[in-house]
């Protein structure tokens, strides 16, 4: 497993784990950018996988300064959280975790924290 990606596995249905994150996302001041239903991206080749989204997110706040300081970060945002259907009572939750993620540009350290820790705060069931 990739070291600065972040995962849980939660005791609730996949339905309900997605539209708890989208209301999250938006409730935490994030901006929702995209989502991926990489489900069904799949199956119009005939592969057929459980219910799996991605939901791509950032706040605008943060491009200024990350413009200003390593513009190479972009690379690494926006944000996003995987949510997978495990079965039809547990759902995996995983994030790139932006501490770790981010720290090999010129980005102040204290702006991954204050992601990270809002990231944790959406996330928290």
């Amino acid at each position: 497993m990739k070291a600065h990606v972040e995962h849980q596995l939660l005791s609730l249905p996949f339905g309900q784990v997605y539209d708890t994150l989208k209301q999250r996302i938006t409730d935490h001041g994030f901006l929702l950018l995209h989502e991926i239903d990489t489900q069904a991206i799949v199956a119009q080749h005939g592969i057929t996988i459980p219910p799996l989204r991605q939901l791509l997110f950032f706040e605008p706040k943060y491009i200024a300064q990350i413009m200003a300081d390593d513009p190479l970060a972009i690379n690494d945002i926006p944000l996003k959280l995987v949510l997978q259907e495990v079965d039809a009572h547990t759902t995996q939750l995983s994030f790139k975790n932006p501490v770790g993620s981010l720290q090999d540009y010129g980005l102040d350290p204290a702006m991954a924290a204050e992601l990270l820790e809002r990231v944790q705060a959406l996330v928290a069931f």
